[in-house]
């Protein structure tokens, strides 16, 4: 998984526009394209303080960041994707219908990665000849919060209540 490692990087901080992250490996082996998730370069609006994608998420590598993420973190974000998938088999659907993926580490640090279809409008308006579904929206931990994250997902919730 270097080469996704590499794109995540690339799209983080070079010119490239998007790369795909292997959601769930054996669904790939079985050609279902709907496994993939797309890393794309995204926006970032500062006066809304909203946005996808890179330019959003990059925003959380800085350490005193809400939400704090290191690089490695960001870079092994299929990595950890795949691990949830292994272990909980499905995301979780929130009301809105994006997809969600939580975990927390050995350090007891959580995370959250955010996957939804893009609208049209915003394709069109920011995101030119990308893909308009199953893109990365979000991805940050608990760090710097006034208080742990809650997992949205009850079976995350579960397994690591069980697990203390």
């Amino acid at each position: 998984m270097r080469k996704e490692q590499l794109g995540i990087y690339n799209v983080t901080f070079n010119e490239k526009r998007a790369t795909p992250i292997q959601a769930d490996i054996e669904l790939i082996e079985e050609a279902i394209i709907e496994s993939i998730v797309m890393y794309v370069r995204g926006f970032h609006n500062r006066k809304k303080n909203k946005g996808l994608g890179a330019k959003h998420i990059k925003l959380h590598l800085e350490k005193d960041a809400q939400g704090y993420i290191s690089i490695e973190e960001l870079v092994n974000l299929g990595k950890s994707i795949r691990e949830y998938s292994k272990l909980f088999k499905e995301s979780f659907t929130d009301k809105n219908g994006a997809k969600i993926y939580e975990w927390e580490n050995e350090n007891r640090v959580r995370f959250r990665a955010v996957i939804d279809k893009i609208l049209p409008d915003l394709v069109a308006t920011h995101l030119a000849n990308l893909p308009s579904s199953n893109q990365i929206i979000s991805f940050y931990s608990d760090r710097n919060l006034n208080k742990p994250m809650g997992f949205k997902n009850p079976l995350v919730a579960k397994h690591y209540e069980e697990s203390k």
